[in-house]
């Protein structure tokens, strides 16, 4: 008998295997989801949720085509590159059956333009790309586009918000065009407008850093998302929010599952999860977005908010940002030039 010593042993380790708790790796914006909301899933599902983020698109993109496609279960991402993801094979088309909470999503959401019958993606949150400034640091109105793109209409210091098909996108709408042109002509000239201001700026940022240093006042104007802004403004009343008078963005941030995911299981219960109203409305209600989610519209505390939730009249002046297919080419050179020169 002496030669099985070891069994107790083993069953010991074994034992302390079956109690290892289970993970969700999630791929996420700065600033983007609630502590609380985390530890929430956390508690419920005994599992740990391990949060990486990102400042930028092309930050995150690289981040998966470095391997993160096999590392993360739950990805959080703009609403025009869930095609692009999803044609180089990223993405698991989603199982509706283990969402059930899809059904308290406002119908809007349940078969957009971006990932037509929501094959790949689920709402997490919308909102708005306009312009934020410093009331008390800017040197004149602030309602166009103009104070980053024309030098006679600048008023205080700026920096340029490091998204690709958001800051072309605003040149184009200074231009009067739509921020989904590939007209090689009018992107040249959104080209030579983003050239010019990229000179007089201070440079991008993610949107964050773009909200932190119009609060510490190191900049007075800036390309911003909504949200952040709006949930700063405790923090700082002259900060101030507006979409630009030629028009600007509305998008939404999606919740997809990554094809090489290690846990799709749990990240199906995730996304679930976070579609649940009492859920949905602490999220938004912490982080200053709108929600996708019509059952939880009656716990919105500022669903009168016209800057979250934009009038019929201002809903007009926006446009949602397109997946382009092999058209998003020509945004990539764009792109290469600006951040190049």
């Amino acid at each position: 008998m002496r030669g099985f010593w070891w069994w107790p042993l083993l069953l010991v380790f074994l034992a302390g295997c079956g109690q290892e708790k289970k993970e969700l790796r999630l791929l996420n914006w700065s600033d983007y989801m609630p502590k609380e909301v985390l530890q929430e899933f956390e508690k419920r599902e005994g599992v740990r949720v391990v949060e990486d983020t990102y400042e930028s698109p092309e930050a995150m993109l690289s981040k998966l085509q470095a391997g993160g496609d096999s590392e993360y279960d739950v990805l959080i991402t703009p609403d025009y590159t869930v095609g692009t993801l999803a044609r180089a094979g990223t993405l698991q088309e989603l199982d509706k059956s283990k969402i059930p909470n899809l059904a308290n999503l406002d119908p809007q959401f349940t078969d957009p333009a971006y990932d037509p019958g929501a094959r790949y993606s689920v709402a997490y949150q919308w909102g708005t790309t306009g312009l934020a400034y410093r009331e008390d640091l800017v040197k004149g109105p602030v309602e166009s586009w103009a104070v980053i793109f024309d030098p006679q209409q600048q008023v205080g210091s700026f920096l340029l918000l490091d998204e690709m098909r958001e800051m072309v996108g605003a040149a184009l709408k200074y231009k009067g065009e739509s921020v989904n042109t590939t007209d090689p002509a009018k992107l040249a000239e959104a080209q030579a407008l983003l050239l010019e201001a990229k000179r007089r700026s201070q440079g991008f940022a993610g949107g964050t850093s773009i909200r932190d240093r119009l609060i510490g006042g190191d900049i007075a104007v800036g390309p911003a998302y909504s949200g952040d802004i709006l949930a700063a403004q405790e923090e700082n009343p002259q900060l101030k929010y507006v979409i630009p008078k030629e028009g600007a963005t509305l998008w939404a941030d999606c919740l997809v599952v990554l094809k090489k995911s290690p846990n799709h299981e749990l990240a199906y219960k995730f996304i679930n999860f976070l579609l649940e109203p009492e859920i949905a409305a602490q999220i938004s209600n912490s982080i200053g977005y709108a929600t996708p989610v019509a059952a939880a519209m009656d716990r919105i505390e500022q669903k009168d908010n016209p800057l979250i939730y934009p009038s019929a009249e201002i809903r007009q002046r926006l446009e949602l940002l397109a997946d382009l297919g092999e058209g998003a080419e020509a945004f990539n050179r764009v792109w290469a030039e600006v951040k190049s020169r």
